[in-house]
């Protein structure tokens, strides 16, 4: 473990995601999540020098919306909601995998095979359009009357809930399949012929060469959740629900409850060709916090293949050393038996 912290890819892609969920947190804390607002901007004599949405060189350093809102403090307040809700929802996807994947690995492995083209055939399926066909009636307020059918709360859980459960059928054969695999070494082999249980080669040999492969599926969960989140905001489904205000007019209003990253994407990319800044801030954050958790996993990669080289070079050298001392030994004992052999002439 200490030599992946070591790792500067790494460390820099952890350093990233915990600052931005650190500050959104701390925001909340110290500022109860308020948002300021300004609509008009005038000068020092007071005249009109604009109306939101606003520059960033008018209102550094990210400007404001069509509201007047500022995108900086959005972005800050979002962060906790985007990057929570992605590990609290890849967490939750790796712990009823493993369990289920380990188990179907280790004790079902002939019915795992057969369920696994079943399973495979699933990936097939858009998972983006399957969560926002089961996740519409839940999140889209009803513009009509302004209210929600649910808490926010409510809301929030369920979404957690259909998130998990779209990858947890993927995501058990993945991990059936590498338990499976390290079921047929050889050294595994030799553990059960000396006499080993099933149960006791689990947890002595399975569990920690899985461990690794864990993390690095983890960190790929947590990629496919915030794509998840930002194409479930493409679709207008917002993390906590989408405020609707329908305008025939004007054109329909969505707008995010939570200012998560995704929501502020949705609800304002029409705004891309003319006021470029409003979409393209929340996107920039979304690129980057995907690619420090990238960085994080080819980090991590570099450091389990570098110790795993390690360990094969040592391997290779413990039996270079054995091969050439029990050489040496066999020559000895000829050399000891040439010269008593030679004795023995002479004293006949």
């Amino acid at each position: 473990m200490l030599a992946v912290i070591k790792n500067p890819m790494f460390l820099i892609g952890m350093i990233v995601l915990l600052l931005l969920f650190g500050g959104s947190v701390y925001y909340s804390i110290a500022y109860d999540d308020h948002i300021p607002q300004t609509f008009l901007l005038y000068n020092e004599d007071g005249n009109l020098i604009d109306k939101a949405p606003l520059p960033p060189t008018h209102v550094p350093p990210f400007g404001t919306d069509q509201l007047g809102f500022h995108l900086f403090q959005q972005i800050i307040i979002g962060a906790k909601y985007t990057i929570g809700i992605a590990i609290l929802v890849a967490c939750m996807r790796i712990a009823l995998s493993f369990v289920a994947g380990v188990i179907s690995g280790t004790f079902t492995r002939k019915i795992s095979r057969v369920s696994s083209g079943m399973v495979d055939a699933m990936q097939y399926i858009p998972i983006s359009l399957l969560s926002y066909f089961i996740l519409r009636g839940v999140l889209m307020e009803n513009g009509m009357e302004g209210t929600f059918q649910y808490t926010f709360y409510e809301r929030a859980i369920f979404e957690v809930i259909i998130l998990t459960a779209v990858a947890v059928p993927t995501t058990t054969v993945l991990i059936s399949n590498e338990t499976n695999s390290l079921w047929q070494k050889s050294y595994i082999e030799g553990a059960r012929i000396l006499g080993g249980s099933k149960i006791s080669i689990l947890f002595r040999h399975i569990l920690p060469h899985l461990w690794p492969r864990m993390t690095i599926i983890f960190l790929q969960q947590l990629i496919n959740v915030f794509i998840l989140l930002l194409h479930l905001g493409l679709l207008k489904l917002f993390f906590g629900g989408t405020l609707f205000s329908p305008d025939p007019e004007l054109g329909d209003e969505y707008r995010s409850v939570s200012s998560e990253w995704s929501g502020l994407i949705g609800s304002t990319y029409e705004y891309l060709p003319y006021n470029t800044w409003i979409p393209l801030i929340p996107i920039l954050f979304f690129v980057l916090v995907i690619f420090s958790v990238n960085i994080a996993l080819e980090g991590y990669k570099q450091t389990i293949n570098r110790q795993a080289g390690i360990k094969r070079r040592s391997k290779q050298k413990k039996r270079t050393i054995e091969k050439d001392a029990s050489a040496s030994s066999f020559h000895f004992i000829n050399e000891e038996d040439y010269k008593f052999q030679e004795r023995k002439a002479v004293n006949r």
